[in-house]
């Protein structure tokens, strides 16, 4: 055998590996991309999880206690109330929209979807269109919320339907 065949062997045995190598490249590439794709679903799934669960906890407090749920519903009808059922009212108000606006931050910095956000735009719509939600918007929600979810808050309630409002 003479050094030419050698040298030619050589090539191809680099050559083949070379092909080996890629090939196993693409497969770990393959393999990254399932696993971070299975990750990014579990995410979404955990972060979907997440906001339901916040907002169920928000739910519970008028479930559970009959005193709230009385509270809340003469606070979105618009009734008289004394101070402190004012108080008591305007803080589950903002319990509600300090979470929404959250919500509304992480859905403009990629964090949830919109799906996600969409989970809870019938309660902002009825609560923003009753007579008590819309006065509570206007007197305290619209100065404590940052520009861009008030923006937002202000389109919504420019299109949502009165007729939605009987909670």
């Amino acid at each position: 055998m003479n050094w030419d065949a050698i040298g030619a062997i050589g090539e191809f045995v680099g050559g083949l590996a070379v092909v080996l190598t890629l090939v196993y490249i693409a497969f770990q590439v393959r393999q990254s991309s399932k696993q971070i794709d299975q990750h990014s679903r579990a995410l979404d799934a955990s972060t979907f999880h997440a906001v339901g669960e916040g907002f169920n906890k928000w739910w519970a407090l008028i479930i559970q206690d009959e005193a709230v749920a009385s509270l809340w519903q003469r606070g979105v009808s618009g009734e008289a109330m004394d101070s402190v059922d004012k108080l008591r009212f305007n803080s589950l108000a903002m319990m509600l929209f300090t979470t929404l606006e959250n919500n509304f931050h992480q859905l403009q910095l990629g964090a949830i979807s919109r799906n996600t956000l969409e989970l809870a735009k019938l309660q902002w719509e009825r609560f923003l269109i009753s007579p008590g939600g819309s006065a509570w918007w206007k007197r305290q929600g619209r100065g404590t919320f940052t520009p861009e979810f008030v923006e937002a808050i202000e389109a919504l309630i420019a299109v949502a339907d009165p007729e939605d409002s009987d909670d």
